[in-house]
């Protein structure tokens, strides 16, 4: 077992760590975490494999029936348009000359995990890095893949500090640091 960013976020006033043990055993599945693991999985070229759900929404038996059972197989269910918005959303980026420059294979990993243990609190550190992108041997850019209601720098700022990202940055600097041995950069990409 090791503690990740998100779980630490748990540990950490107004929550407590009840809420964060709660959490541990009782995984909850959003329809909008749904469609940003879809598109994780398409922009990034990792993730589980995707179950195109074809209906209009999870209203109806068989669809709910369908999305459950690709859960239980540790799949990805998406309705059709969500497929296809996901689709569009990783060709817009391939499409960016700068986003798809570091996203590219041939510099960066996607999905890399780093384990760690704190000097201070000999806890077991877990960080789970979008991708990591490493223009040089001695240089590492650690890139973490958005998707947004608005990839405007204002309503991304004020949804980076009401979900937290931003602690994303010194949790991961310091996973590279400690396995790595080296400094970093983060950056985020967000898309709409």
């Amino acid at each position: 077992w090791a503690l990740s960013c998100s779980g630490a976020k748990l540990l950490l006033p107004p929550s407590c760590p009840a809420k964060f043990f709660w959490a541990q055993d009782h995984p909850v599945y959003k329809k909008v975490w749904d469609f940003g693991s879809g598109a994780h999985n398409l922009v990034l070229g990792n993730g589980p494999e995707i179950v195109e759900v074809a209906y209009d929404n999870w209203m109806t038996k068989a669809a709910k029936q369908q999305r459950d059972d690709a859960r239980a197989e540790g799949k990805m269910p998406l309705l059709s348009k969500e497929l296809r918005q996901c689709q569009a959303m990783a060709a817009a980026l391939e499409a960016h000359p700068l986003a798809w420059n570091v996203l590219d294979p041939e510099h960066g990993r996607a999905e890399q995990s780093l384990f760690w243990r704190d000097e201070r609190t000999g806890t077991w550190c877990r960080a789970r890095l979008d991708w990591m992108y490493t223009p040089r041997p001695d240089q590492v850019i650690i890139v973490d893949y958005k998707t947004a209601d608005s990839a405007s720098p204002e309503k991304f700022a004020k949804a980076a500090v009401d979900y937290g990202y931003h602690q994303q940055d010194d949790w991961y600097s310091r996973a590279a640091a400690a396995v790595l041995g080296v400094t970093t950069a983060f950056w985020f990409i967000v898309q709409e």
